[in-house]
């Protein structure tokens, strides 16, 4: 599920941006020079050292999020500090949303596994970024890909907006439409210590009344589950300690819905099989750090429907849907009874297609 249950609208022209390249430190980083509109574009450092990238505001004096990437392979995580080489390049691209500047960084050199890549535009005239991972095959045997990272960060504050992370709320998509239901939780109020989303997620701060949204831009292979862990008991000792953002299967949901009351041998988890010189991609992730978290949304929506050409001014539909009607309580008798019912009601109503 992709962007489900936000509304459609069409995007705000915030005029452009030109972006200063500055190599210095160690670190290349691409910002905002100068600005038209209500919100500017981010501030997006790349480490060459080891490869990880970090989120700012525009002009912040300090990162919200410094991220690395990683692949579950043979039932083994590799993580970005695993990898003794780290390869930086960096062009000028265009994408969903315009010119932006795109960072290749390519992980290598560690022994018998195989290489990973991740591309991460950030756009010149929006407060948006994306990124994408690939898994590439350099090993001499064909490998299996049970998950890949896109963002994993378990140092520091692991999401800082600006303001106390007790004023922090959390709104998460959600599996489906009623597992679980989706609500605007605090960050106190997470179940079993972790905000969990399929597809999206926003966090926003109460006091800074800033905001930091991902969202799944393609639906292509995987399914996207983004995790917020949090630690400690209660009141203010409750802190993060880390948040991951994957390209994964379905088991994890299904373990929960479905799969509830199955054996073990039945909750099979996700593994694909990647030829020696082959390569999978996970789906791409928009981003973005902002002080509107309508825009946000509302751009995400956009971008949804461009990319995967949603028909929101078609005709709606005639037919019965299972799944909303009975959910888990669907049998053989329900399923027969209202074919014949629709068989018997509906079949004027329903366009032959002759002319």
């Amino acid at each position: 599920m992709i962007g489900y249950g936000i509304r459609h609208s069409r995007l705000v022209d915030t005029g452009r941006l030109a972006v200063i390249l500055l190599v210095a430190g160690g670190m290349i980083t691409a910002r905002a020079a100068e600005s038209s509109g209500p919100e500017r574009a981010l501030q997006i450092t790349v480490k060459p050292p080891d490869g990880t990238y970090t989120i700012a505001m525009p002009d912040a004096s300090s990162y919200a999020l410094r991220a690395g990437v990683g692949v579950e392979v043979d039932g083994r995580w590799l993580h970005a500090d695993d990898y003794p080489r780290h390869e930086v390049e960096q062009s000028q691209a265009h994408g969903y949303l315009g010119e932006a500047t795109d960072w290749q960084v390519t992980y290598s050199g560690l022994s018998g596994q195989p290489d990973l890549m991740y591309h991460l535009r950030a756009y010149a005239s929006e407060p948006f970024g994306d990124i994408q991972v690939t898994v590439r095959n350099t090993t001499e045997k064909a490998i299996q890909v049970e998950g890949i990272r896109s963002l994993e960060t378990t140092a520091g504050a692991i999401i800082d907006l600006g303001g106390p992370v007790l004023d922090n709320r959390v709104l998460s998509d959600s599996f489906s439409e009623d597992r679980r239901g989706i609500t605007i939780h605090d960050f106190r109020d997470a179940e079993q210590q972790v905000h969990r989303a399929v597809g999206s997620q926003l966090i926003y701060n109460r006091r800074s009344h800033e905001s930091l949204f991902l969202g799944a831009l393609t639906c292509e292979r995987f399914l996207t589950i983004l995790r917020w862990h949090l630690a400690g008991s209660s009141g203010s000792a409750v802190h993060p300690v880390a948040y991951e953002v994957d390209s994964t299967g379905t088991t994890e949901m299904e373990k929960e819905n479905s799969l509830k009351h199955s054996s073990a041998e039945d909750q099979v988890r996700l593994s694909l099989p990647v030829p020696k010189g082959g390569e999978l991609a996970a789906e791409r992730v928009l981003f973005s750090l902002a002080t509107d978290y309508h825009r946000q949304l509302e751009t995400y929506g956009s971008l949804i429907r461009q990319i995967h050409h949603a028909r929101t001014s078609a005709p709606a539909l005639m037919g019965w849907w299972s799944w909303t009607a009975y959910y888990f309580g669907l049998n053989e008798g329900a399923a027969l009874t209202n074919a014949e019912w629709e068989a018997e009601h509906l079949s004027e109503a329903v366009p032959t297609g002759r002319g």
